[in-house]
């Protein structure tokens, strides 16, 4: 079910709470851990009821080769449990992301006719997959012989965090699994963390979604739109992608926040970065961290000269973009984000030069650009819609009004032009003006202003409800 729902809202999450914190009244806490940790599989199962066999032979394959190498004697045994598990993960990820597409582009380079079977890619593999992936690489490198499948369990399957972030890490959620502090109800963390909730739902429903028939429409029509609308079309993509995203990490720390769990901050503010380096810093931060614990210290980090870091910032990036699907166009989007990351390494005096609202401006730019190939649905698709961009002989004023048709209703054009800059416009002043997650949750305070706010925005939220789309993030 989505954190957007009806039968999320009203029925699991409040469900959810109640039972979970009657249950501290038990001694034990493995009721209560049992319990979130089944409540976890069963909002993962609600989605396809297939998934839950996918995500329990990973957590059960993980634990046991997680189990056994913390008991090996040898150092050999220990890595090549390790490589085992790599194998594994790897290989889990590989065949229901990846194979289809390898299969696909094989027959088109060697004019073959392998057929495809269409698997359906469980939701979330992306996410707990490379969460398992560290927690098996802090396994190869301790010496702790602590394990617990229960903990375990709901370390990987704590629903908030499952389907699309934040990724956390072991060292992130277990001590908090284990803390008897935080078995019982925390007033002032169910008001704040559903505050936070509610912050989330609003980017989610009323923004996100609202830029989607916006969005939907340029892409399909980008070759008759014109030069402004596709402007349009691109930075309603960009502003969708980052409230839906952003949304959604916050109502994941929020969730967390009302069962006493601190998840990691996802983003912050990362729209007003001033580099592509300040960027990946503050956009899908628990990403960043993962890959640099994966990818970019393995290869050696910044420790093996200036040419070596360079290069192991780019395979990073290029990973980032096979991480996010199986596609070309995922592909051409993290090189691209890899060239500017080693280009800004390269040279920061001359970029240390530039003033930084102009660098603001062009950093923004930039990630627009990338994030048309992200969204298109092909390499080709991409190139149509930047060549529009730019033709300057077609401003396509006369074509707004096909951003606004959503099959039942049209507006009139002159309408749809004002709508459409109005969106972008507000969308900007958001962007500038709104608090990170961070300081939303050191701010915050419950006060009779805060209040009505967060009523409004969870009443107008719920009356969107019904048209609630799928979160972006849960296609990776």
């Amino acid at each position: 079910m989505l954190f957007s729902s009806y039968e999320f809202v009203f029925a699991f999450l409040p469900v959810t709470v109640a039972v979970y914190f009657a249950l501290s009244g038990i001694k034990s806490p493995y009721p209560q851990r049992i319990f979130l940790a089944a409540a976890s599989l069963f909002f993962y199962s609600y989605f396809e009821w297939s998934y839950i066999l996918i995500i329990s032979a990973s957590i059960i394959i993980n634990f046991i080769l997680a189990k056994i190498s913390l008991h090996a004697s040898k150092q050999s045994a220990k890595k090549a449990l390790f490589i085992l598990s790599i194998i594994f993960n790897v290989g889990l990820i590989g065949y229901y992301k990846y194979y289809d597409f390898a299969v696909d582009t094989f027959n088109t380079v060697a004019s073959t006719n392998i057929p495809i079977k269409g698997i359906l890619i469980p939701l979330g593999i992306s996410f707990f997959t490379f969460q398992q992936l560290s927690f098996q690489l802090r396994t190869y490198k301790s010496d702790s012989k602590k394990l617990n499948f229960i903990d375990y369990t709901l370390f990987v399957s704590f629903f908030p965090q499952l389907i699309a972030g934040p990724i956390v890490l072991y060292d992130d959620l277990v001590p908090q699994i284990i803390d008897e502090n935080k078995r019982r109800p925390n007033k002032d963390n169910i008001v704040k963390g559903f505050s936070i909730f509610t912050c989330g739902l609003f980017k989610k429903l009323i923004i996100a979604d609202e830029l989607s028939l916006i969005v939907d429409n340029g892409f399909f029509a980008y070759k008759s739109m014109g030069m402004l609308p596709m402007w349009i079309v691109a930075f309603a993509y960009t502003f969708q992608i980052y409230f839906d995203f952003a949304g959604y990490s916050e109502m994941a720390i929020g969730l967390g926040k009302m069962l006493n769990y601190d998840l990691p901050i996802n983003f912050l503010t990362p729209l007003r970065s001033a580099s592509i380096t300040e960027f990946w810093k503050r956009w899908h931060i628990t990403l960043g961290r993962t890959l640099s614990e994966l990818v970019y210290i393995p290869l050696g980090g910044n420790q093996k000269g200036k040419l070596r870091k360079a290069i192991n910032l780019f395979i990073v990036f290029l990973v980032s973009g096979i991480w996010h699907g199986a596609s070309w166009t995922f592909v051409l989007w993290g090189i691209a984000h890899g060239a500017a990351r080693v280009f800004e390494e390269c040279f920061p005096k001359l970029l240390n030069r530039i003033p930084t609202f102009i660098r603001r401006i062009f950093t923004f730019l930039f990630v627009v650009f990338a994030f048309v190939i992200f969204r298109a649905e092909s390499i080709g698709q991409a190139f149509g819609i930047f060549k529009q961009m730019f033709t300057f002989s077609n401003l396509g004023l006369s074509r707004f009004s096909s951003l606004l048709i959503n099959g039942i209703f049209g507006v009139p054009n002159f309408a749809a032009i004002a709508l459409a800059f109005a969106a972008i416009l507000i969308c900007f002043v958001i962007m500038l003006k709104e608090k990170s997650t961070s300081e939303l949750l050191e701010d915050f305070s419950p006060t009779p202003k805060r209040a009505v706010l967060i009523a409004i925005m969870l009443i107008v939220s719920v009356l969107c409800m019904s048209r609630s789309a799928v979160f972006i993030y849960f296609n990776f």
